[in-house]
């Protein structure tokens, strides 16, 4: 049984990297504040903050593609 799954949310802040990556955290700026997390990891080693905000970011169905999200296709 193959199973699909959906993210919900209302809100989502894009950081945006020096080395050109977008990090897509989903909630709220004040949940991620209450969850004690205030600084985020890029993948190149970065250290990130809600500072690092950019304004317009991509779609969060146009980053979760391939295999992992929906099956390849």
């Amino acid at each position: 049984m193959q199973r699909s799954w959906e993210i919900e949310t209302s809100h989502r802040i894009v950081l945006g990297c020096g080395c050109g990556e977008r990090l897509v955290l989903l909630g709220r700026e004040d949940d991620w504040y209450a969850e004690g997390r205030s600084t985020f990891e890029c993948e190149c080693g970065e250290e990130l903050t809600l500072a690092d905000r950019v304004e317009q970011g991509p779609d969060v169905a146009e980053l979760l593609r391939g295999p992992a999200f929906f099956d390849g296709r």
